[in-house]
């Protein structure tokens, strides 16, 4: 049976056994195999066994799925294939008896370990008050390019393997980078504070209320600094302003019920907003092109608060 062997050789080591079909790696709860590292996506690659084919397939991942150093979206996993989602590594090992042959594909890799880079014992000084990568704030700098005196991740050099040790070089300059050791810590990521449903339909009222008014203030402004009104333009502004105050207050929680929020609020400050208007500036132009391009804007503005307001 294949499987996933995490963080082998530690107390911390697990193992998932693969299933028949597609099998999903990435850091989010809801994959197969959940790889807790920062550098790995929350969705990142996919794991395909077909009976006795396997193959991985990337899933837009931000820092890459890789084969023997090449970057790959989707590739048939071979034995002695090196793998790295991010900055972890994946070693394969076969363990199939060797009269076990596969049509069209090399032998299947009976486990797929994950292992950390053995480091390395001439250990460079990082430069002062530096940890992290220089392209991912977030993740430890591991080598040392002694010409940019910057510290970088794996995934920013270029790697090379050999049977006399691990050796990198910088992608900028190329040149040769050399190992740092550096106390890391993972800059926390901010909570967001979560609220009651109760709350939060209070705040979407609230809010929409407060994209209402300004939406009216707006477009009284703009008409009385103008000297004209522009219904097809001002409703759409009054229904973003209103979507995306009552998104906000929502906690981007999508909903019929936020949506309608929004669209409500959005009339409200549109009507509001043609009363300032009438009252800063005294038009009262009603033609046909008048109402239809009003009613039209009108429309507009509906669409565009019931959409950001969060509706399907």
């Amino acid at each position: 049976m294949a499987k996933l062997i995490l963080h082998s050789g530690t107390p911390q080591e697990r193992e998932f056994e693969l299933k028949a079909g597609t099998n999903s790696l990435g850091r989010g709860d809801d994959n197969d195999c959940k790889i807790d590292d920062p550098s790995v996506s929350t969705n990142h690659a996919q794991i395909i066994v077909n009976g006795n084919e396997i193959w991985i397939k990337d899933l837009g991942s931000t820092n890459g799925t890789f084969i023997d150093h090449s970057q790959v979206t989707d590739g048939v996993l071979q034995a002695g294939h090196a793998l790295r989602l991010g900055v972890v590594d994946v070693v394969f090992e076969d363990n199939l008896p060797t009269a076990i042959t596969v049509p069209a594909a090399a032998p299947v890799p009976a486990r797929v370990r994950i292992a950390v880079p053995a480091a390395t014992p001439e250990m460079a000084a990082p430069p002062a008050g530096k940890t992290n990568c220089k392209f991912h704030p977030k993740i430890a700098g591991e080598w040392l390019c002694q010409k940019c005196n910057e510290l970088f991740c794996p995934v920013c050099v270029t790697i090379k393997r050999t049977n006399e040790g691990t050796s990198a070089s910088c992608r900028k300059c190329g040149t040769a980078c050399v190992p740092v050791k550096v106390n890391f810590v993972v800059p926390k990521e901010k909570k967001v504070k979560t609220y009651s449903e109760g709350v939060i339909l209070l705040r979407c009222l609230g809010s929409g209320f407060g994209a209402a008014m300004l939406s009216a203030l707006v477009w009284t402004g703009l008409s009385w600094l103008m000297g004209v009104d522009v219904p097809f333009l001002f409703c759409p502004m009054a229904g973003v302003i209103c979507g995306y105050a009552v998104k906000l207050a929502a906690q981007d929680t999508p909903g019929p019920i936020f949506s309608t929020i929004a669209v409500v609020f959005c009339v409200i400050g549109s009507v509001l907003g043609k009363v300032g208007m009438i009252a800063v500036t005294h038009l009262t132009i009603n033609t046909n092109t008048t109402y239809f391009t009003g009613a039209l804007g009108l429309i507009l503005g509906i669409y565009a608060s019931w959409k950001i307001g969060g509706g399907e």
